[in-house]
């Protein structure tokens, strides 16, 4: 699994003429089935995604969000090892070396 989480470089005001392309490319994620679940820190500021696949995969996304791609935000990747779920929460270890 990957936690993916955007910090924005940008003060907030100037993200909301990209974010309905940003909600487009996180939509094509979780359609893809790469995303799983996702985001606002509270208080806004920046984002979280969970994500699940290969990193190959995800890095593929990741090298087309808008944000990012524009110099808005920064992207940090992290790859999680998922040792323990809730019931029903067992996709989360999907992609997974055990």
């Amino acid at each position: 699994m990957f936690l993916i989480s955007f910090k924005p470089t940008v003060p907030p005001e100037q993200l909301d003429a990209i974010r309905p392309d940003h909600m487009a490319w996180a939509a094509r994620g979780f359609e893809a089935g790469v995303f799983v679940a996702g985001g606002r820190r509270m208080p806004p500021t920046g984002g979280v995604i969970l994500a699940i696949h290969d990193r190959k995969a995800v890095s593929a996304l990741i090298d087309q969000e808008p944000f990012c791609r524009k110099g808005l935000a920064e992207i940090d990747l992290q790859e999680i090892e998922i040792m323990s779920t809730a019931p029903g929460l067992e996709k989360l270890k999907q992609g997974q070396a055990t």
